[in-house]
């Protein structure tokens, strides 16, 4: 399971003897780094690309990215708020419960998300202020995944930590917890806090 990490101070690009070379991001994170501002490029996220390149994140450019985004969905109708974390509330007046409508909104909300570069930057702030040195103990990923119900008493420790390393025969980590909202088999808060547990097990 790809683990989405951030680069700490230490991450800078090293430096690059032509202005217009693609940064090359070094440190604990860096490969998650790289990946981040890869992702934000291909898809035109200019503000993205541009905090991201130098190789660290301030608090500044994660909160202004979410500023973006509220301003985004007004643009589109949208009441919006949004918070460094990722975390907010969206309403529209005309919005139904049909699906054409929620299926429209989360259009929007991914758009706005994009756009503003709020969907790059606040897990990779998120995650350096509670794992600066990328060194998350197993077991307290284990402890949460087992306080939120993700798994139960039938799996040993032993099992669990394989299933963190990438699960057995190729099938990926935890491959029985989907992610997809449209497999019958979705459970939003496993998958939920799966992803959490991992990228902050010390704040749940």
């Amino acid at each position: 399971m790809l683990l989405i990490s951030l680069a700490s101070c230490s991450s800078a690009p090293s430096s690059q003897s032509s202005a217009t070379a693609e940064p090359e991001f070094t440190g604990a994170y860096a490969q998650d780094y790289s990946q981040a501002y890869e992702q934000a490029k291909r898809n035109h996220s200019e503000f993205a690309v541009e905090a991201l390149s130098d190789g660290e994140l301030a608090e500044s450019e994660v909160q202004e990215s979410a500023d973006r985004y509220v301003q985004c969905m007004a643009d589109k109708g949208y009441t919006a708020t949004k918070s460094i974390d990722g975390s907010g509330d969206v309403y529209h007046p005309d919005q139904t419960l049909d699906e054409a409508w929620t299926t429209r909104m989360e259009r929007d909300m991914h758009d706005c998300d994009v756009q503003s570069g709020i969907l790059y930057l606040s897990a990779l702030w998120q995650q350096e202020q509670t794992n600066p040195d990328g060194k998350n103990d197993t077991s307290m990923v284990i402890d949460c995944l087992r306080r939120h119900d993700v798994v139960d008493d039938s799996m040993s420790d032993a099992r669990i930590e394989q299933e963190l390393n990438g699960g057995t025969d190729g099938a990926g980590g935890f491959s029985w917890i989907p992610y997809d909202m449209a497999d019958p088999n979705y459970d939003a808060d496993k998958a939920k806090w799966l992803q959490e547990c991992q990228t902050n097990p010390r704040g749940f």
